[in-house]
């Protein structure tokens, strides 16, 4: 059942979101990685195939972070499948200006995680919640950690930290294609399962899994 906190999310306020652009103009933090893998992601033909077949249109919320490293990952990549889609309304929202919202979206034990994208028709019921990024790009994320902790081994603590941030935006942005791939074949297979199963099971849950599942 629904919690009355979700009904937030309606028409009304999904107007009051951002275009991509406005959303970009507005970046404080990480704005220069963002508009990168913006401008490097390219829609593989499945995924446009997929979206640009839709029997009505669809709508997309989606509450982000600039200064969120899983965000700069995939909020970029999502925002140019929907500006590639004319069947994707999309509207834009900086998490922390809507906190409440945002958290009555995720499970309880998950409040606080960003980026959230909802996925609704045309009458705002939600089809698809996919959380923080994709579950199976964990271990790629998991790898890139790695090799940065390597490289930095040695650092005193202060230089390690600024040295991480700058190597994780560049390892983000040289990955970005094969990483976009990924992130948008689990993000439209999620939304494919959602349009094809049973309204009582909607809205389908993805992204990654917390805790971790073995």
């Amino acid at each position: 059942m629904a919690s009355t906190q979700e009904t937030q999310l309606t028409q009304e306020k999904f107007d009051q979101g951002m275009t991509t652009q406005q959303y970009i103009d507005q970046i404080k933090v990480n704005k220069d990685p963002f508009v990168s893998i913006y401008e490097s992601v390219q829609v593989p033909a499945d995924s446009l195939s997929l979206f640009n077949g839709l029997s009505e249109p669809l709508k997309l919320a989606v509450f982000t972070a600039d200064w969120c490293g899983d965000a700069m990952s995939t909020t970029p990549v999502i925002l140019k499948l929907a500006d590639s889609i004319p069947n994707i309304s999309l509207q834009v929202f900086n998490r922390d200006d809507e906190l409440e919202l945002s958290n009555s979206l995720l499970p309880e034990h998950r409040a606080g995680t960003v980026p959230i994208f909802v996925v609704m028709d045309q009458d705002m019921n939600q089809k698809v919640r996919f959380i923080e990024t994709a579950d199976t790009l964990v271990p790629a994320i998991d790898a890139m950690d790695e090799t940065i902790d390597q490289e930095t081994a040695g650092m005193d603590e202060a230089e390690a930290r600024q040295a991480k941030r700058g190597r994780r935006n560049a390892y983000r942005v040289e990955h970005a294609r094969a990483w976009g791939e990924v992130i948008l074949k689990e993000f439209g297979g999620l939304v494919a399962d959602a349009l094809a199963g049973k309204p009582e099971d909607l809205p389908l849950q993805g992204g990654t899994k917390w805790p971790p599942e073995d």
